[in-house]
């Protein structure tokens, strides 16, 4: 059995180039969901403001990010797990190896992706709602260089990595949590088929909801009205609080939601997944 996994594993470049494809297709069907900032009501204004289009700006930044965290992702998590215990009589992976594989791929695609890609992201989603000073994307990251040097890039990075190494963690307790509870149940019915989607986009909900007030954190950390102060981490949470108490931090959760119930629904990364696994 351990021979089998082992002939079967992807490549490294096999890796990168799933979680690309993976990625990319995954930012092009949500960026409308990303694009949104609170509510139903401001996608309405935005639009009949500044037209459709404003809904996809920054959309290069925004997939050539998303593809390339995808295939960082891939390739870590892929890489981490194979020199991870395997189980003694499938030679499979255990639950275990899988979650900390997860957790490190998040810390790796956070610290080399993630944070500049969502840090020139939000710059230019913010500058196209309001007086527009940069002209493309590469401008937007010559200005943050000359401003506030290379950390203004990798501004955020403690919210950004927290979040994405809770989200491997959150993700994955809650999923098979569910799985185990509703597997029964949907099996008995005769719809045993659907109990990995419906686990799947339950544990999206409750990620989403974990791990939102880092998101809140890292994008006020990463906007424009930001500054090149040196505020961190803590400073800007007790700003957030100051501002708007404690429901702030869950603040523009229904468009991350609406977003990641699609992306993370496994439907599409799962199929490319399994398409190179195979």
């Amino acid at each position: 059995m351990m021979s089998s996994e082992k002939s079967q594993a992807p490549s490294p470049l096999q890796s990168i180039a799933a979680g690309a494809a993976a990625g990319g297709i995954e930012s092009l069907v949500t960026l409308l969901g990303a694009s949104s900032v609170s509510s139903l009501r401001i996608l309405a204004t935005v639009i009949r403001e500044h037209g459709v289009g404003v809904l996809y700006t920054g959309a290069g930044a925004f997939c050539i990010s998303n593809a390339s965290k995808s295939g960082v992702r891939f390739f870590t998590f892929d890489g981490v797990r194979s020199r991870l215990p395997k189980d003694s009589d499938t030679g499979k992976s255990t639950k275990l190896s899988n979650m900390i594989a997860g957790v490190v791929a998040g810390i790796a695609e956070s610290v080399t992706v993630v944070t500049p890609g969502e840090s020139i992201k939000t710059k230019i989603v913010e500058d196209r709602a309001g007086a527009r000073k940069f002209t493309s994307t590469r401008h937007v990251i010559w200005s943050t260089l000359q401003t506030q040097g290379l950390g203004g890039l990798y501004r955020g990075v403690v919210p950004v990595t927290l979040k994405q190494a809770s989200n491997a963690v959150v993700r994955f307790t809650s999923y098979h949590a569910i799985f185990d509870v509703i597997e029964p149940y949907l099996a008995q019915a005769g719809y045993g088929t659907f109990t990995a989607p419906a686990a799947g986009a339950l544990a999206g909900i409750i990620t989403v909801y974990a791990t939102m007030p880092f998101d809140t954190i890292k994008t006020r950390m990463q906007g424009l009205s930001a500054g090149s102060g040196k505020k961190g981490t803590l400073q800007f949470l007790r700003l957030i609080y100051h501002e708007s108490g404690v429901t702030g931090l869950w603040k523009g959760t229904t468009p991350r939601l609406l977003r990641l119930s699609v992306s993370k629904f496994h439907l599409i990364s799962t199929q490319f997944d399994q398409l190179v696994r195979n």
